[in-house]
């Protein structure tokens, strides 16, 4: 979902000048009031002055104004104090609300490595620090210096899209996706060194699906990193690793553009669980996540098994509906046992209410029945497992028997409210 841009309404600008500085005066001193993660030469790049320029009154306020425009600040406003030749500019700031800060993934810009694209991108977009504020200019300053980098390397004319990706429990950070769609980027051959013998099978399969497809080496559980190491978290080498990635464009056109890819893992040890570290809430006891869960102490510590496990936490939120709802598990390693606790925590957002329910592809008799034995009214707060458990069961209403149904959600993260459709289908329905 593409990230709605727009300028912080709050934001203040109440540049006093006094008579003698109506015209022209000299920067001394820059101050940042307020507690800030960027740092002091960045804010002054960010602005555009710096100690020793000579300014007009209107060049200040659209210093402020640059500051404002990128997102970074939930308040800013800007004064002037000392004689005309000699003059300190302070900004008071407040750094924007963590909740609107997103981190920045560069899932295929092959030409240039991770960290080398960071500090390119900084030359230009003086703020970036691997997070980007949903709102304001940065994303757009930073697709256009990713345009300039690109076409240093000879690709001109590509096509860089941005997504939003909202957090999940495989990916618990709120993440900002640039991925370039022209050319697309394909893996050409991988060659995948450390896997042990007893891997070969899962290696070789990898491989082969993997060939051909788009490559992705950001931070999203679908990276090319995130794909080999599952092969051995899921087996319980909990602290497996790639410690090497490689990548040689072997061809590249206007349309295509296709690498080798080298990679080594560091595969550790096998672990087993030695707790699911769960203090309980209301909405699932420490007891009942236990009872609940697939994986026990003693038991090999497998990533797949452990998201199964706390996918049972997250629906008991759900039910309850907190469709936001994002569990984590923070892994906490014994390397001499070679056990490792998992600190379970819950972020569960806000509770989502049902705005609406529309039905497709029901006849007059079906809608009519169907109403009668729904109970999930607008207003209710949404429950996906009554919705689930429904559509599973729906040959209790005799009307509905033999009909298939899937169900689709339109939420308003604004609101907090989810629109419900539900279309069947079979015989005796009326599509549309």
């Amino acid at each position: 979902m593409p990230i709605l841009r727009f300028l912080s309404p709050f934001a203040l600008l109440c540049l006093a000048a006094t008579p003698a500085l109506s015209q022209q005066y000299t920067v001394k001193n820059i101050v940042f009031d307020g507690k800030m993660p960027y740092s002091q030469a960045a804010l002054e790049a960010a602005s555009g002055i710096k100690p020793g320029d000579t300014l007009s009154k209107d060049q200040l306020q659209a210093a402020s104004q640059k500051l404002i425009d990128t997102g970074a600040f939930a308040d800013l406003s800007s004064t002037v104090d000392g004689p005309a030749k000699s003059i300190t500019v302070i900004f008071k700031v407040k750094p924007q609300d963590p909740a609107r800060i997103l981190t920045a993934s560069f899932d295929n810009f092959v030409w240039y490595q991770p960290a080398e694209l960071a500090t390119e991108i900084q030359k230009t977009v003086p703020l970036f620090d691997g997070t980007v504020p949903e709102a304001g200019n940065e994303q757009d300053a930073i697709v256009g210096a990713l345009k300039q980098l690109l076409s240093s390397k000879g690709v001109t004319g590509g096509s860089i899209s941005v997504e939003s990706v909202a957090p999940s429990s495989s990916q618990p950070l709120r993440v900002l996706e640039f991925r370039l769609t022209k050319p697309a980027v394909r893996i050409h051959s991988l060659k995948v060194d450390g896997m042990r013998p007893n891997f070969a099978s899962a290696k070789d399969k990898l491989v082969q699906v993997l060939t051909g497809k788009a490559y992705n080496e950001g931070l999203l559980p679908k990276s090319l990193q995130s794909v080999l190491l599952n092969v051995y978290k899921n087996a319980g080498f909990q602290a497996a690793k790639v410690t090497s990635l490689t990548r040689t464009i072997a061809s590249s056109s206007d349309t295509t553009t296709d690498v080798d890819v080298s990679v080594n893992i560091e595969e550790g040890d096998v672990y087993r669980l030695s707790k699911l570290d769960w203090a309980g809430s209301p909405m699932m006891s420490t007891e009942a996540f236990n009872a609940e869960a697939d994986l026990h102490p003693g038991d090999v510590a497998s990533q797949k098994t452990l998201l199964q496990s706390l996918g049972k936490l997250e629906a008991a939120y759900r039910r309850k509906g907190y469709m936001d709802v994002v569990v984590t598990s923070t892994p906490q390693l014994d390397t001499t046992a070679h056990t490792v606790t998992f600190a379970v925590a819950v972020i569960p957002g806000e509770v989502y209410k049902l705005s609406a329910v529309s039905t497709v592809n029901l006849n007059p008799t079906q809608k009519a029945d169907f109403d009668k034995a729904w109970t999930l009214k607008p207003g209710d707060i949404y429950n996906e497992s009554y919705v689930t458990d429904f559509l599973k069961n729906n040959s209790a209403v005799r009307s509905l028997e033999g009909l298939s149904a899937a169900f689709k959600t339109v939420a308003d993260p604004d609101a907090h409210t989810v629109e419900l459709i539900l279309t069947f289908a079979g015989a005796g329905t009326t599509p549309h």
